[in-house]
């Protein structure tokens, strides 16, 4: 109900990885510049690390939405509890494999026709020796002339595996990293009325400035906090009716959100 209140047509703080919904920050666009230069490079394998919340399901959302306009086979992966035998299979299905016959020759010479991106979320979670066989897998992709590309999207205690494989000479060579930040209190601003614009024509006019300064400094810059706040604000300021949301209905969100944390952590 509190969409019609403030002439919304849908909630536009989703905790959603839709492409469409993707926030361009100089950080973010820096990021996804050089997923794809990675890609273009023929490196293997490449890593997206980032506190939690900072947004990288929604840039591994909007690579591989890319890469599959560009004709690219792609394959996502959050059950980091597979096998490698399950994520072979998943590999040979996104290039149109019968996974019970493929051969290793026959997925390299599908990989040589049609280039395929592998993307795992929360890889930090991931065992080393599944990381061990994915790249003896992309050794074997570059050895054939084919091209396997596979996105590590995790928190930073995976740079703290990759380290530990590149030290026991586990990888052929560094994995290129690219670590997220923090939204500035500006980015934040900024994210802010980029997802109201999706919803309203009259973004600026949704919140007063001393409740998005609130809500901006509670967040600390995280995507899914400003998310999170910015829809219990809305919910706050709909029930005591008021329009634009105050500072109030911005602190009784941030009350909210931090005693649901509380009782999760208790």
């Amino acid at each position: 109900m509190y969409w019609q209140f403030y002439d919304l047509t849908h909630n536009p703080f989703q905790r959603t990885s839709d492409p469409a919904c993707f926030f361009p920050s100089p950080h973010h666009e820096d990021a996804l510049a050089s997923l794809i230069d990675s890609l273009y490079k023929h490196q293997g394998m490449v890593a997206l690390l980032g506190d939690a919340g900072l947004g990288k399901t929604m840039l591994l959302h909007v690579y591989l939405t890319l890469a599959q306009q560009r004709q690219y086979k792609t394959a996502h992966v959050v059950d980091t509890s597979l096998t490698f035998r399950e994520l072979w299979q998943r590999l040979s299905q996104a290039l149109g494999l019968d996974f019970t016959q493929a051969t290793l020759d026959m997925f390299l010479a599908a990989c040589q026709q049609q280039p395929v991106i592998l993307g795992i979320d929360d890889a930090h979670l991931m065992p080393t020796l599944i990381f061990k066989k994915l790249w003896t897998l992309v050794e074997h992709a570059a050895s054939a002339g084919a091209v396997l590309h596979i996105v590590l999207a995790g928190r930073l205690e995976l740079a703290l595996k990759l380290d530990a494989m590149e030290l026991h000479h586990l990888t052929p060579g560094p994995v290129l990293r690219y670590t997220l930040s923090p939204f500035t209190p500006e980015e934040s601003k900024a994210y802010i009325y980029h997802h109201l614009a999706t919803a309203t024509p009259q973004a600026e006019t949704v919140f007063t400035s001393r409740a998005l300064t609130r809500i901006i400094k509670a967040a600390q810059g995280v995507p899914e906090t400003l998310n999170a706040l910015c829809t219990h604000a809305l919910l706050a300021g709909f029930w005591s009716q008021h329009r634009p949301v105050s500072s109030r209905a911005a602190r009784e969100a941030l009350a909210q959100v931090q005693g649901t944390r509380q009782r999760w952590w208790s």
